[in-house]
């Protein structure tokens, strides 16, 4: 978590600069079929958790505010949905055309509201539409993740021969009333429930508010079977395929240099991942806070998606097929299975570059990466951490494209963690459509 003397300066400065007031441009829009603002940024904070426990979410909400500053029109905002150990709550972030940075409370939740629940993600989408109708949305969901896997709550059932799975992916974590945040768990001593991400996906097409981008501030989210089920909520997925930090982004930087790059093009989405990686690897005020992390994160364009889908289906059983499990000794993911009992989360392109032909590859390839369009990458990034030893990966440099995926393999089968990946693996979109039937699995 950021170290407490950061976050005690950041509250000095907003109490300072920040002043609650009423939006001095509320008046009638003078176009009323034009929208009022230019872009809204959603940042849907889901701390009732370890997060919020350990100061993460007080951290960033501090930065947050910090950061209205560096806003450049008084026709953006930033909208604050933040659940931590008080209410849920709702707030607006703007500066006015007196240059000053002020906020005011748009909504605030009964403490039975849960932020994994995706109705409450349609409700703050609907709440922003109608209160700052925008030309252009952004989405950044801040919490833990654990890329395309179930709800993690669904595994601890006694009946593990009957299970079946509903959905395969999840965001967030949520402890809910009187439960212990610090290790994540409800009252009754369960994990926290967690939002699938076909519902998250659901909710936020329902609200009809689309985003430009979904950003995500968590662990692992940036995967093609995550990605794929998000094709038609957003136009742009910026997220990290790995392990990140639980100091997270520096949202003032973000503020000031990525959010609000506008109009959205391929260009000014990958200023995000060009401000993360500085802020994480080389700025000078804030990298020492990463030390050993490493940074890895990448930029997946969904309108791309349905094409290397198909591409995908067209080749995979050139690499892969009647069940059997590719060789991938030595060859390490995202996420070491070993210790932590999720799969490995392999590199996309690193592992087709290592299962297929080589022309093959090279074909492929070619539709990758009109897909993720952008990616940076550190020489080495968190893997594991066997007692006091923290253990880090390099990159491959070369193949690496940073979106990861899934690789079935015999050794899931009787994952004692997590039951059977590979047939959960079989309810993703993804599954279906990139032709992974054809393999056996």
């Amino acid at each position: 978590m950021k170290q407490s003397h950061l976050f005690f300066l950041l509250i000095l400065i907003c109490s300072i600069s920040l002043t609650a007031c009423k939006d001095d441009n509320k008046g009638d829009n003078p176009n009323p079929n034009e929208p009022k603002y230019r872009r809204t940024i959603l940042i849907y904070i889901a701390a009732r958790n370890s997060l919020g426990a350990y100061g993460a979410s007080k951290a960033d909400s501090s930065e947050i505010a910090y950061g209205i500053q560096y806003m450049q029109s008084t026709k953006d905002n930033v909208v604050l949905f933040l659940e931590d150990a008080k209410k849920p709550r709702l707030y607006r972030f703007y500066k006015s055309t007196n240059g000053k940075s002020y906020y005011e409370l748009l909504k605030s939740y009964d403490d039975s509201v849960s932020s994994t629940n995706p109705t409450t993600l349609l409700d703050v989408l609907t709440v922003i539409k109608t209160k700052c109708p925008s030309k252009s949305y952004g989405l950044v969901l801040w919490s833990h993740g654990t890329c395309w896997l179930p709800n993690i709550t669904s595994f601890y059932s006694n009946n593990t021969t009957s299970k079946s799975f509903r959905s395969t992916e999840a965001f967030g974590v949520d402890t809910g009333e009187n439960g212990d945040m610090a290790n994540d768990r409800t009252a009754t001593g369960q994990i926290g429930p967690q939002m699938e991400i076909d519902d998250l996906a659901n909710a936020i097409i329902q609200s009809g508010v689309h985003p430009d981008f979904i950003f995500f501030d968590a662990c692992t989210m940036q995967s093609i079977e995550v990605a794929y089920a998000l094709r038609h909520a957003t136009d742009y997925i910026v997220a990290s395929p790995a392990t990140t930090s639980g100091y997270g982004c520096v949202y003032q930087d973000q503020i000031r240099k990525g959010f609000f790059a506008y109009p959205a093009s391929d260009d000014s989405i990958s200023k995000m991942v060009d401000t993360y990686y500085y802020d994480v690897m080389d700025n000078p005020e804030t990298k020492n806070y990463y030390t050993n992390q490493g940074c890895i994160f990448s930029v997946i364009k969904t309108s791309e998606l349905e094409d290397l889908a198909a591409a995908t289906s067209k080749i995979i059983t050139k690499a892969i097929s009647n069940k059997n499990s590719v060789d991938l000794t030595g060859f390490n993911g995202y996420i070491d299975f070993e210790t932590t009992g999720y799969p490995n989360f392999y590199d996309m392109s690193s592992v087709m570059n290592k299962i297929l032909p080589e022309a093959d590859y090279m074909s492929w390839k070619t539709i990758l990466d009109k897909c993720v369009i952008y990616k940076k990458a550190s020489d080495s990034f968190y893997y594991a951490e066997k007692g006091s030893r923290i253990i880090l990966s390099q990159v491959d440099q070369n193949t690496y494209c940073g979106v990861s995926m899934f690789v079935p393999q015999s050794k899931y089968t009787q994952s004692p963690a997590f039951l059977n990946f590979n047939e959960a693996f079989k309810q993703t979109q993804w599954y279906a459509a990139a032709g992974w039937a054809q393999t056996g699995w």
